[in-house]
């Protein structure tokens, strides 16, 4: 495969073994390092596929990494792991957590609004109203302490600290008795397992000779304790990552995962990808000439041998309104000098709750348009009751999902009867 591949590449694909880190900027191919990697692991090393896990960070890239090696090896890759952190933490849970006292392995797994119910449920009984801590607020902290293996309480407030403890106390309470994990459990407790039942740790040590990770900058504290933890026996740890691309750090990610890979595994070696095949020549240059100004990086230089390409251009809006104008008159200019259509025009937002004024713009200019993505699938209330439904069939411990559905359809089930 060296012909499809630049020599920081093949360098990193055919890496001896020990620590190494891929320093891959954006478009140099990190998808395809990891892929071609697990394939000469694979075929040229004669690694049997159950030695290797290879983790990410959605299920789209765990998807998209799982068929890309599927058609380099095909009908080797079985027996790979390949998933994110969350999906592999549940199928050693699945397998293993029983193993600690007061968990059972048909566990229900909890999604933010199953959280919200139950924590809602904790504060009346601790009689703490939702104008003292909202819900949500109490929700974050609690899946932020468990991310970094801390405290929920740290806010500087002491009552309030000392409120968002006692529901923290009484959500994992309750979360055991109806035999149920949320998100931040599935690391939290696979972090406890490995912790406190040192066999199983060996016995997942033991098989996993070789460990990958994609997009290293966006681990939090108890990710990297998972990788840490299963790669000390064989000391294979290959990540991934860009230092520059770290924007997580709201939600967890800990930046100096990747700044102190060198410090936290001895001997390691590191390879720089800077040759870029996304994109044009202006955007790089306008990237490279941003990203200097970054105190703490590890230093690199992307290049590209695409075209100059289009300048860029900016534009800063007084409010989100005026925002909303300037796109929707950009989108009318590009159609109305012909050669485009509107279904030739994409807008992308960070967050869903700015859509809202951008519709009223393009409402306003009668401009046609379509969301993607609004309500997810299984945030609808009838998919949510019948998820419901099966969880209390497989799990009967699960009385937050009994109290859903009780009356649904209605049949005449009160408040004095659930009592």
């Amino acid at each position: 495969k060296k012909d499809t591949l630049n020599p920081s590449q093949h360098a990193a694909v055919t890496h001896p073994g020990g620590p190494l880190l891929v320093l891959a900027g954006a478009g140099s191919g990190k998808t395809k390092i990891i892929t071609e990697r697990i394939s000469y692991l694979v075929t040229k090393e004669e690694v049997s596929p159950h030695r290797i896990l290879a983790v990410t960070f959605t299920n789209k890239a765990a998807n998209e990494m799982r068929e890309r090696v599927s058609h380099l090896i095909p009908g080797s890759a079985k027996g790979l792991w390949i998933g994110t952190f969350h999906s592999t933490a549940l199928r050693i849970l699945k397998r293993d957590i029983d193993k600690l006292p007061g968990f059972d392995r048909n566990f229900a797994i909890y999604d933010d609004a199953d959280q919200i119910r139950l924590i809602k449920e904790c504060m009346t009984r601790l009689n703490i109203g939702e104008k003292v801590i909202e819900p949500r607020f109490a929700r974050s902290r609690i899946d932020r302490a468990k991310n970094r293996g801390g405290k929920p309480g740290d806010t500087g407030n002491d009552e309030i600290d000392e409120h968002l403890s006692n529901i923290y106390e009484l959500y994992e309470k309750e979360m055991r008795k109806l035999n149920a994990l949320d998100f931040g459990d599935l690391l939290y407790v696979t972090v406890r397992l490995f912790e406190e039942k040192p066999e199983v740790l060996e016995a997942y040590q033991e098989q996993f000779r070789h460990i990958l990770v994609d997009e290293y900058q966006d681990t939090n504290h108890v990710q990297y304790k998972i990788v840490r933890m299963l790669s000390r026996k064989h000391k294979n740890i290959f990540v991934v990552g860009d230092d520059n691309q770290s924007i997580y750090g709201w939600r967890g990610a800990d930046i100096t995962n990747i700044l102190n890979f060198e410090k936290d595994f001895p001997q390691s070696s590191i390879i720089k990808l800077e040759r870029n095949y996304r994109s044009t020549k202006n955007i790089l240059n306008a990237a490279n000439g941003l990203i200097t100004k970054n105190r703490n990086r590890h230093e690199k230089n992307l290049w590209t041998e695409n075209t100059e390409g289009e300048k860029l251009s900016y534009y800063e809006a007084m409010d989100e309104r005026e925002e909303a104008r300037y796109v929707v008159s950009g989108i009318e200019s590009e159609v109305s000098r012909g050669g485009r259509s509107y279904r030739d025009i994409a807008v992308f937002y960070w967050t869903n709750n700015q859509s809202r004024v951008i519709e009223e713009e393009l409402l306003r200019k009668d401009v046609p348009y379509a969301i993607v993505g609004a309500t997810g699938f299984y945030q609808r209330a009838e998919i949510r009751d019948l998820t419901a439904f099966l969880r209390v069939i497989a799990n009967p411990n699960d009385d937050l999902s009994l109290r859903r559905i009780i009356n649904v359809p209605p049949r005449g089930i009160g408040k004095s009867t659930i009592d």
